[in-house]
């Protein structure tokens, strides 16, 4: 059976949340070919499977049902694979339910944040160093700007994005927005 194809993360195999590896799925309990190795905001199976991810099945059997302290209200809240963090007011709710509930997450070293344009989420091509993002003006200009409004010199940003490390830290998240191209990045250091 071919895998799933996420709209918002196109290749979880090559971003390294997902790997190829034989196992039964603690949600579906099938034998797959790729294990999800992401986040998990919910319960923690043993092993889980892109196609339960892609379904929301997985959303739905590893979420948590939480109780009032008074015992009488009970909020059940569907698993999440990635946090809805700076969200553009833009952005309608169905693509933020797909993209925390039903698309892969990416593991960070602090606060993964998902990256949107164009009134949609964007694409998540993976970790990457200075080089992987040179190629591309409009991240690294996002980057820069991420730096001056913390205070940052223009020498201290520039000397801190050639030391972008797809494999260590810092490390930048490289996006594409799905209508117009733009290449997007945000940064995270341990």
């Amino acid at each position: 059976m071919t895998e799933p194809v996420f709209r918002y993360h196109p290749d979880p195999l090559a971003t390294g949340s997902a790997m190829p590896i034989e196992h039964e799925c603690s949600v579906c309990g099938q034998l797959r070919q790729v294990r999800y190795r992401g986040p998990i905001y919910g319960g923690q199976p043993e092993t889980l499977c892109l196609h339960c991810i892609y379904s929301g099945e997985a959303s739905r059997a590893l979420g948590v049902v939480a109780v009032a302290t008074d015992g009488s209200d009970i909020l059940d809240m569907p698993a999440e694979f990635s946090d809805a963090v700076d969200v553009p007011d833009d952005v309608p709710h169905h693509v933020i339910e797909e993209i925390t509930r039903r698309t892969p997450g990416f593991t960070g070293w602090q606060q993964e944040s998902w990256l949107y344009h164009c009134r949609d989420g964007a694409a998540f091509l993976g970790p990457a160093g200075y080089r992987d993002v040179e190629p591309h003006p409009d991240a690294l200009n996002m980057l820069r700007a991420s730096h001056r409004q913390l205070g940052w010199s223009p020498e201290e940003t520039e000397e801190f994005l050639h030391r972008l490390d797809r494999n260590g830290e810092p490390t930048a998240y490289l996006f594409q927005c799905l209508h117009c191209g733009t290449h997007l990045a945000s940064w995270d250091i341990g």
